[in-house]
C-alpha cells in the first residue's frame, strides 16, 4: 500500500472516529432529558442498548455479512465485546456514580485510553511515538479541566473500584476492535455485541442488582422544546449508539486503538457543549479552556502526512 493510500485511510479513520466521538457525546444530554422525566439510568442504559441490538440485527438480517462464520470463529471476543464494551462500561459507570459526583466517575472512566495505550506498549510491545504521547499527555490535562477533579469530595473505595472498572471497560471497547487478526465484520461485531449487552443489563435488573424504571412521560424537554421520549429514545438509540459503535469501530479498524481511544476524549468536549445548548448548563471558562487542550492533544496524535501512520 502507498504512503499517499496509507495517508488517506488514516484520515477517513480519523473522520470515523471524530463522527464517533460526536455521537458519543450527544448520548449525556439525551440520557439525562429522559431521566429527568422519569427514567432509571438502568432502564435508560437497557433502551439504549436494546434499541440498538434491534436495529442492528435488522441490518445484519438484511445484508447477511457472515454471523453465522463470525459467531463460530470469534465467539470468545464477540461475548466479551457484549459484557465489557456494552453492558459493563454502563453498568460500571452507574454505580459508581452512586459513591462520587458525575465528573470524577467520569474522569475514572476515561483513565480509558491511558490503559489502551499502556496495553499496546506492554503486552503488544508497540511504544508510541512521541508525539503520541505528548498528544495523551497533554488530552489527559485537557480532561482534568473539563471535569473539574478538584470540585469533588473524598472517592469512597467501592466508587473508586467502580470507576476503575468503568475504564477497563471502555479500554475493552477500543482493544476488541482492534485485535490483531479479527476478521468479524464491524456490522456483526457491534451487533451481537449489543444483544449480548442488552442480556446482561436485563438479567441485572430482574434479579435486582439494577432498578429498570420506565414511564411514558408527556415532556421531554432539550433545547427548550418538548421532543417527547419516543423521539429523544430513537436519538438516543439510533445517533448516540448504532452511529457511535459503528463509526467507532470503523475508525478502530484504521488508525488502531491507542489514536482512537485519544480521540475518542472529544466526547467530553462535546458532552460539555452539548449539555449547554441543549440542556442549559453552561461550562465554566476552564472548562473550555480544557477542551482546547484535548482538541490540541488529540490533533498531536494524527500521523504526518509525509509518513506511514504510526504502529500503535
Amino acid at each position: 500500500m502507498s504512503t499517499d493510500t496509507t495517508g488517506r485511510a488514516a484520515s477517513v479513520g480519523l473522520a470515523f472516529a471524530v463522527v464517533s466521538a460526536l455521537s458519543f457525546g450527544l448520548s449525556g444530554p439525551f440520557a439525562k432529558a429522559l431521566i429527568d422525566a422519569g427514567w432509571s439510568s438502568a432502564g435508560t442504559a437497557l433502551v439504549r442498548i436494546g434499541g440498538s441490538a434491534v436495529v442492528v440485527l435488522l441490518l445484519l438480517a438484511v445484508l447477511r455479512p457472515g454471523v453465522v462464520a463470525a459467531v463460530r470463529h470469534d465467539a470468545p471476543a464477540l461475548l466479551l465485546y457484549g459484557l465489557l464494551a456494552m453492558a459493563g462500561v454502563q453498568v460500571a459507570f452507574f454505580n459508581a456514580v452512586r459513591y462520587m459526583p458525575v465528573s470524577i466517575a467520569l474522569l475514572l472512566e476515561y483513565l480509558g485510553p491511558v490503559l489502551v495505550i499502556a496495553w499496546v506498549w506492554v503486552v503488544r510491545r508497540q511504544p508510541p511515538s512521541r508525539r503520541t504521547l505528548l498528544g495523551a499527555g497533554i488530552a489527559i490535562l485537557g480532561l482534568l479541566l473539563v471535569v473539574q477533579i478538584w470540585s469533588g469530595t473524598a472517592i469512597a473505595p467501592a466508587g473508586l473500584a467502580w470507576g476503575l472498572a468503568a475504564s477497563v471497560c471502555q479500554a475493552s471497547y477500543f482493544l476488541l476492535a482492534d485485535r490483531a487478526g479479527a476478521q468479524t465484520p464491524p456490522l456483526v461485531l457491534a451487533g451481537v455485541g449489543m444483544a449480548v449487552g442488552t442480556v446482561v443489563v436485563a438479567v441485572l435488573g430482574a434479579v435486582g442488582l439494577l432498578p429498570i424504571v420506565l414511564t411514558t412521560p408527556s415532556e421531554v424537554v432539550l433545547a427548550g422544546t418538548n421532543l417527547g421520549w419516543v423521539v429523544t429514545a430513537a436519538l438516543l438509540v439510533l445517533v448516540s449508539t448504532v452511529l457511535a459503535y459503528l463509526t467507532g469501530i470503523f475508525a478502530i479498524r484504521r488508525i488502531g486503538a491507542a489514536r482512537g481511544s485519544l480521540v475518542a476524549l472529544l466526547e467530553v468536549v462535546v458532552s460539555a457543549l452539548a449539555g449547554w445548548l441543549l440542556l442549559g448548563e453552561v461550562p465554566a471558562v476552564i472548562q473550555l479552556a480544557g477542551g482546547a487542550l484535548i482538541l490540541l492533544g488529540v490533533a498531536l496524535t494524527r500521523p504526518r502526512p509525509e509518513t506511514l501512520p504510526e504502529t500503535l
